[in-house]
């Protein structure tokens, strides 16, 4: 397959007047999405997962956004990420109308909560449900988390955490994580404080340079069997967008860490398919070209990853 930029796709997408593109013929016959272990969950997740917060309505229909998920499902992405804020509702919306036809059971749903108090956390999990159209979610998640305040108050009395124990009782949630890109070491401490199931932090081949959570913490979720989700694989979509590298070669990065899956924000279905086919076909880096990599990226680091602590 030709090295294809996600520059290269959305370009080609606004080109067509954002018609959305037939399948491409290669991926019909090709292996079945690989399958890992989400921590000690007991579950097994796509390697490559779905990611919404792009899906905006200025720039995306709800035609668009069901057609991405739809096709997102039919390659064997089973991960499909979202949160109560994302495109101001709607992201969780177009996935409740994307879910149809029995594909609520083909997939591992996630959504999120900001809020840190058990009331507002609470409502925002009712709201979610409604706008996903189901009575659970796979896993719920405290998201963005910038200091060891946030997880002081998610888990002091009236906290958020109350919520999502009782949301698990009444089996609404099914697992609880974590997520967040700002500093690793809030996720070392949080890990330390309560045994959370998934971990959702970005890991991309610009990271080792700076407050990198490859090195801080991955390797102490792997040791707890926490699930690691990893985001940001294109670095905001700088690292293609400014032909630092190439969109597979990130992808690869990511794919051969340590993790059980990896969420790519997709606005289009031939991202979509780009995400699956590397997944589906994945050529492992060795340590030469990795590191090769690495120094690629290394004169824009920090400057490029605006979410890290500085």
């Amino acid at each position: 397959m030709p090295r294809i930029s996600r520059r290269t796709f959305i370009a080609g997408s606004a080109a067509a007047g954002l018609q959305l593109a037939a399948p491409w013929p290669a991926f019909s016959a090709e292996k079945p999405m690989p399958m890992r272990a989400l921590g000690d969950t007991g579950e097994k997740v796509s390697l490559a997962g779905l990611g919404t917060a792009q899906w905006r309505r200025r720039t995306l229909s709800d035609r668009q956004a069901v057609a991405i998920l739809q096709r997102a499902i039919d390659l064997g992405i089973n991960y499909i990420d979202t949160a109560y804020s994302y495109a101001g509702g709607h992201a969780e919306r177009r996935i409740g109308l994307g879910l149809t036809g029995g594909r609520r059971d083909k997939v591992f749903l996630t959504t999120k909560t900001i809020p840190r108090d058990k009331a507002s956390a609470r409502k925002e999990l009712e709201t979610s449900l409604k706008r996903l159209k189901t009575d659970r979610v796979d896993l719920w998640q405290f998201h963005a988390l910038k200091s060891n305040g946030d997880m002081t108050r998610i888990l002091s009395d009236g906290g958020a955490m109350e919520a999502a124990l009782e949301a698990k009782k009444a089996g609404k949630v099914r697992f609880l994580g974590i997520t967040g890109h700002y500093d690793p070491a809030v996720f070392v401490d949080a890990m330390g404080r309560h045994a959370f199931d998934t971990l959702l932090i970005p890991l991309n081949c610009i990271d080792p340079h700076h407050r990198s959570f490859e090195e801080h913490a991955l390797p102490v979720a792997n040791r707890k069997q926490v699930g690691v989700i990893a985001m940001k694989v294109y670095c905001s979509g700088d690292l293609v967008g400014k032909d630092i590298v190439q969109a597979e070669d990130c992808l690869r990065y990511t794919y051969g860490l340590p993790i059980s899956s990896c969420i790519i924000g997709c606005t289009t279905v031939e991202e979509v398919e780009l995400a699956a086919h590397v997944a589906r076909n994945l050529k492992h880096m060795d340590a030469d070209e990795r590191k090769a990599l690495r120094e690629k990226t290394k004169p824009f680091s920090p400057k490029l990853e605006w979410y890290k602590k500085k």
